[in-house]
């Protein structure tokens, strides 16, 4: 474990709670408010998750599977306000490992640090899949392999894509905090702006009210629990997208005022998330010219957003999906190495001494970065001729 300092400093009363862990200030403090909240939303990321498998919930549970979002939201916002308490009192690198350490024992610490190591690294490999959802609906010379009809094209392409995001937010991850914060906010702001002007755009198309979403369209017949058994299997959709706004506060040793703002980025992420993503599959569902054929649990919103704004104005908005799922990948990545890093100064992973030593250069730890990427590009080698690569490796996520 690296031994604690006393504080000084411009930093000294954010480095303070270092302290209380034993640690001394290794990593540099540069994330304003608006950067740790950004963190927060992009890994949650409206776009991303709702983009991904919107697919999934309407063919698996109809235009009723809606109903997963708000539940969801509020299982996960009583979960967020645990973790902004958390987040105010030990705003410190690894946060559910930390917290559990210091709330439990160690021997607890280890097993959520790598249970949630291991849920990261799975979810960076099913967050870069999402490149396979949207480019190709772009235009076709994304296809690389095949041309989509072949029963190994989609996953093999899938991977291909993933592949270069994954180099991507391993090379910006290492070279350190600052330009990762710089991209990952500049893509947020974009996010965020898109998800209104989508919500405006769709409920200027709407053709029936929101009774639609009372629609199950018979998808409870083949489950012994009828309609439930349905319902909770949709519910997939929802609950990937609301997690992981812990992010605000596993990167509180780069932040500036981390008790502060970590616990307000933690709510105002969650929530926002909520609201835009709740709209925007409430309005596509609202504004779809037909809730009939097999497009809306294939292609998904990928669909819904070309079927009513046209093309020109829909691959517009395809773009910015895409940079949602970029920021989104970069964002899974960089709480995924905080958590390596943490656990690797308290020798708690294989080669902890090389996992826990800071590039003085950069002053981001680069071998996790690249530790973490290679295992999420082996997940993804491992299922290149999956053809339900998407569903398995999003569902162990």
């Amino acid at each position: 474990m690296t031994k604690a300092a006393p504080p000084s400093g411009t930093h000294g009363h954010d480095d303070s709670e270092l302290a209380e862990f034993g640690y001394r200030p290794e990593l540099k403090r540069t994330l304003g408010n608006f950067h740790t909240f950004a963190a927060g939303i992009s890994y949650i990321s409206i776009l991303t998750g709702t983009f991904q498998l919107f697919y999934f919930g309407y063919g698996s549970g109809g235009p009723a599977y809606w109903w997963s979002w708000p539940m969801v939201f509020v299982g996960q916002f009583a979960v967020a306000l645990c973790f902004a308490e958390l987040a105010a009192r030990h705003p410190v690198a690894g946060s559910v490992y930390n917290w559990s350490k210091r709330l439990g024992n160690p021997h607890l610490g280890w097993l959520a640090g790598w249970m949630m190591l291991i849920a990261s690294i799975v979810s960076i490999a099913a967050v870069a899949l999402a490149y396979q959802l949207t480019l190709p609906q772009i235009s076709s010379a994304f296809q690389f392999v095949g041309d989509g009809t072949g029963p190994y094209d989609v996953a093999t392409n899938a991977v291909v894509l993933a592949a270069v995001l994954i180099l991507f937010t391993t090379l910006v991850n290492a070279f350190g905090v600052k330009l990762m914060a710089r991209i990952n906010t500049a893509g947020v702001f974009i996010e965020l702006v898109a998800s209104v002007v989508l919500i405006v755009m769709l409920a200027v198309h709407i053709t029936r009210g929101p009774q639609v979403v009372l629609e199950t369209n018979g998808t409870g017949a083949g489950h012994g629990a009828g309609y439930l058994g349905a319902f909770l299997v949709a519910s997939l959709a929802s609950a990937y997208v609301m997690y992981g706004f812990d992010t605000a506060a596993s990167l509180g040793e780069e932040s500036l005022n981390p008790s502060r703002n970590a616990p307000r980025a933690i709510l105002r992420a969650i929530i926002a998330s909520f609201v835009l993503g709740g709209l925007v599959l409430l309005l596509a569902l609202m504004s779809v010219s037909s809730l009939k054929g097999d497009k809306l649990s294939t292609d998904g919103l990928q669909y819904v957003v070309l079927d009513v704004l046209g093309p020109t104005a829909g691959k517009g908005m395809l773009w910015c999906v895409l940079i949602a799922v970029t920021v989104c990948a970069l964002a899974v990545h960089t709480a995924a190495i905080r958590l390596a890093f943490a656990m690797a100064r308290d020798n708690n992973l294989p080669a902890s001494s090389v996992l826990a030593r800071v590039s003085p250069r950069f002053r981001t730890p680069v071998v996790p970065a690249v530790v973490i990427g290679v295992l999420a590009l082996a997940i993804l080698v491992v299922n290149i001729r999956q053809p339900q690569i998407f569903t398995v490796v999003t569902s162990i996520g």
